[in-house]
């Protein structure tokens, strides 16, 4: 068996662990390569070779007696001898060899043979980077041994190592931040979590483990790791990489004019630097580690002759915003001019990249000139980052009679509105800001009668988009139609500002499609706003992250589960930036998509986690509805007391509509599940008169679906003429069941159940198949109502597995027990609500959501459920 694998991968700790645990059934002997070693025949096996007087290259012979004889010891140390028919050895014995390019010819030759004989088995471990001793390789050409290629953590493999190095849940944002900046690489990942732990940037809050965003490690661990990895390279090789490591991503064409090509190809063999992303034309270091800890040994006077020497060379060379920060960090590392505008820019791009304290750091490099203001805003735009609102509100209203000209004016607007939401600050002052915005472009306009007419194009353009933030967020979705249309005619796209504008237009177009009914239209649009390309440092304003709440809001609410997931794990792999948003974020997304597939435990455990980020920094203003999704899935699960307090908890959101209106749903369906006559109920079916008023199809339809989830299945009718009116397959799920709970057909339900389990709606399905069953065998029909009990059971046993019900007696409320435990016993209820002192009605919502999670279809089967259940 060989194991090829990079350094850090864990081969070695895989064969050290193979060689503890061996040893107990089989002889092993252990044999480590080494490049001091490797020129002497049979040098790594010297341990072994006591017993010869003269090892050399005539004493093969002699060689392959003394390992046989040591092989022989071994067998008669064991305790009881070799273990006979043990599967995972084999009764062979067994040597395992580590770096097995580092060993000779010789002693690679007389491990064949000693293989191919039979006489043992072999596992060794070699670098990918370097060939095996030209005779292993005939066991491969002979059919005899496997190859097994260790590759880096995926991210939830990356996740998951965290959590068990910290043995406790960890803040999916912070294992993201450690696994991508390891690259997945094992030991890099440990060094770097044990570094941040030890020096306090990763620590327990609550129950939670959080690192801070910027990552600042440096241990004698990680220099010594990169060290090994850099061991042999020819100091040409090293003075290249340096280069690379000072000004990544690098134009690759730039970066071969200046070395030789030995040198570049050296680099490439020794898998040190790649492209990135593949297909481009860049040069980054293979592993974000190298690049921290080169960047920290080489000294700066030697930084500073390289940037002095090899800057102008690469100043007209094409560039990415990761290569003008590099650059431009570099150069305030070494003490070289950077002009301001550039400073500004790479600023920015810092904010944007959420490197805060960089960000904070070239903004006060700006000088007091034309860019002294901007640069302020950059701050601002840190300081939301990090969830201090007020800092970064302070900041910019302290701006506003500072701003001259119109690019000032309109830097930051989106930010400040938006930072006014996040403070939960009235609507009027979104209007007051648009009002102001028209007044002080009017102003400067009479100011320069020659660029009159842009700079009013501008301003109001600017004015629409915050008019726009407060009709979002005011749910007013029929109002925006005209703002959005006439932005999106008006704009050429043909500058920055003019681009900003246009994808603004089409995200919020994108969310009043969706709140309206129409998410596959809203996904569409959403796309077209992220197809735009623009230069990122132009605006403070987080727009990639503000098109992607608004993509993702249609993807989910029409249902697409599949996509919402595919969304998230794309940006989650190619953008960390976007993940520090979503840090929290990512989690109601995945919240939601559980919750709507009735997957209630693993819906309840990602919600939680969300809440953890999201208390830290919640830029999308998502909190709220993580909340209330929290404290719906806790009180159907029958875990009153955590959604008492999540509900004593949560505070409205301040952010976009269509995710409050939500998030206003689920609280009052939480509500109504821990006090069913607590209006709860009520609430919801207002909010839908409300949405229906204000013509927001998709808001009125999640409210009725609620209620017809909590059993009100009275409101059927309208519920099924709402789906019809509303885009995609969730709504055509809601659809078929509220036609069939208006049927009363037994037979149209079961059709409807089955339907809807393909579709993954498994809560719609148990609920159909459940009435499905009861009426059934209401009518005689016993051989349905048997196959509809049977299909009930399989998607009862779906959502065990996957979290939608938990153990059945631990699901019931005490209340519920108590009903159930009486209708049991025989009582009507009739006679349970007058025992209990309920309403009627109170008592049938009791029983019915009872049946739902016992996974029953009626009292018929109460007693030997409840039975079973108390035996568990």
């Amino acid at each position: 068996m060989f194991l090829t694998s990079d350094s850090g991968l864990g081969a070695s700790t895989i064969l050290r662990k193979l060689v503890e645990t061996a040893r107990e059934h089989v002889p092993v002997l252990s044999v480590h390569g080494s490049q001091s070693l490797a020129k002497i025949p049979y040098g790594v096996l010297a341990p072994y070779l006591t017993g010869l007087d003269a090892p050399a290259e005539g004493f093969r012979l002699g060689v392959l007696r003394e390992l046989l004889a040591e092989i022989e010891r071994l067998k008669a140390n064991l305790k009881d001898g070799p273990e006979e028919g043990v599967s995972e050895y084999g009764d062979l014995p067994l040597v395992v060899v580590d770096d097995a390019h580092a060993i000779d010819e010789g002693t690679a030759e007389v491990l064949v043979v000693l293989a191919m004989a039979g006489t043992i088995n072999v596992v060794v471990s070699h670098s990918s980077r370097n060939e095996l001793p030209a005779p292993l390789p005939k066991l491969w050409a002979a059919g005899v041994a496997e190859n097994i290629v260790l590759r880096p953590l995926n991210q939830e493999q990356g996740h998951a190592f965290c959590q068990d190095m910290l043995d406790g849940p960890v803040l999916p944002a912070s294992s993201w931040h450690y696994w991508s900046t390891a690259a997945g690489n094992p030991l890099f990942l440990y060094l770097l979590v044990t570094e941040a732990v030890a020096q306090g940037q990763l620590s327990k809050r609550g129950e939670m483990w959080v690192g801070q965003l910027e990552l600042k490690v440096h241990s004698h661990g990680l220099e010594d790791a990169v060290r090994a990895v850099l061991r042999g390279l020819s100091p040409e090789g090293q003075q290249a990489l340096n280069l690379v490591a000072l000004s990544e991503p690098l134009d690759a064409t730039s970066f071969r004019a200046l070395i030789p090509e030995e040198v570049f190809k050296e680099l490439l063999d020794w898998r040190l630097v790649n492209y990135q992303p593949p297909e481009s034309g860049f040069l980054t270091l293979a592993n974000p580690i190298y690049g921290k800890v080169i960047r920290e040994l080489v000294p700066v006077t030697q930084s500073r002759h390289l940037h002095e020497q090899l800057v102008g060379e690469l100043k007209n060379a094409p560039g990415s915003r990761e290569s003008l920060l590099r650059r431009v960090l570099w150069a305030v590392e070494v003490g070289a001019e950077v002009d301001d505008r550039t400073m500004l820019r790479a600023a920015v791009l810092a904010s944007k990249m959420f490197q805060s304290a960089t960000a904070i750091e070239l903004a006060n490099h700006v000088g007091d000139g034309e860019f002294k203001l901007r640069a302020a805003m950059v701050k601002a735009r840190a300081k939301y980052n990090e969830g201090d609102y007020q800092a970064a509100f302070t900041l910019l209203e302290g701006l506003q009679e500072k701003k001259g000209n119109i690019d000032d004016m309109l830097f930051g607007s989106l930010l400040r509105a938006s930072t006014r939401s996040a403070l939960g600050m009235p609507l009027a002052t979104l209007w007051d800001d648009a009002q102001e915005l028209r007044e002080v472009g009017e102003q400067l306009a009479r100011k320069d009668p020659a660029d009159a007419g842009a700079i009013r194009a501008r301003s109001q353009g600017g004015a629409m988009m915050v008019e726009l933030l407060a009709l979002s967020r005011a749910g007013q979705y029929a109002e925006m139609t005209a703002l959005t249309s006439q932005l999106l005619i008006e704009q050429a796209a043909s500058t920055d500002s003019e681009k900003l504008t246009l994808s603004m237009a089409l995200a919020m177009e994108s969310e009043r499609l969706t709140a309206q009914g129409f998410p596959l239209q809203g996904v569409r649009r959403a796309a077209e706003a992220f197809a735009i390309e623009h230069g990122e440092e132009n605006d403070v304003f987080f727009l990639p992250e503000s098109i992607l709440l608004r993509q993702l809001t249609a993807v989910l609410c029409a249902g697409d589960w599949a996509s919402a997931t595919s969304i998230m794990e794309q940006f989650s792999l190619e953008d960390g930036p976007v993940v520090f948003s979503f840090g929290g974020g990512a989690s109601v997304v995945r919240g939601l998509s559980m919750l709507r597939a009735g997957k209630l435990l693993e819906a309840l455990d990602t919600l939680n986690a969300g809440l953890q980020a999201l208390r830290l920094s919640d830029p999308q203003q998502l909190l709220g509805s993580c909340t209330a999704m929290a404290a719906y899935a806790a009180a159907q699960l029958g875990r009153a007391e955590l959604a008492a307090r999540l509900l004593a908890e949560h505070v409205e959101s301040t952010g976009m509509f269509v995710v409050v209106a939500h998030e206003l749903a689920y609280l009052s369906a939480a509500n109504h599940v821990l006090k069913p006559d607590g209006g709860g109920l009520a609430q919801l079916l207002a909010q839908a008169d409300a949405a229906r008023g204000s013509g927001s199809a998709m808001l009125e339809l999640n409210a009725l679906a609620l209620a017809l989830e909590l059993g009100e299945g009275a409101i059927a009718e309208r519920a099924a003429e709402v789906a019809a009116r509303v885009e995609g397959p969730w709504a055509a799920g809601i659809a078929k069941y509220a036609e069939a709970v208006q049927s009363q057909d037994g037979h149209a339900l079961a059709k409807a159940g089955e339907l809807l389990s393909e579709a993954e709606m498994l809560n719609f399905a148990r609920l159909a198949l459940t009435q499905s069953a009861s009426l059934l065998g209401g009518t005689g029909a016993r051989a349905d109502a048997l196959k509809a009990r049977r299909r009930l059971d399989k998607v009862a046993a779906s959502l065990d597995s996957t979290g939608g019900s938990g153990d059945a007696g631990e699901s019931l409320t005490k209340r519920e027990r108590q009903v159930a435990s009486l209708a049991a016993g025989g009582m009507s209820d009739r006679d349970i609500a007058a025992e209990l002192t309920l309403a009627l009605r109170t008592v049938e919502g009791h029983l019915y959501r009872t049946y739902t999670k016992l996974g029953i279809s009626g009292r018929d089967d109460l007693a030997a459920v409840l039975e079973a259940v108390q035996r568990r």
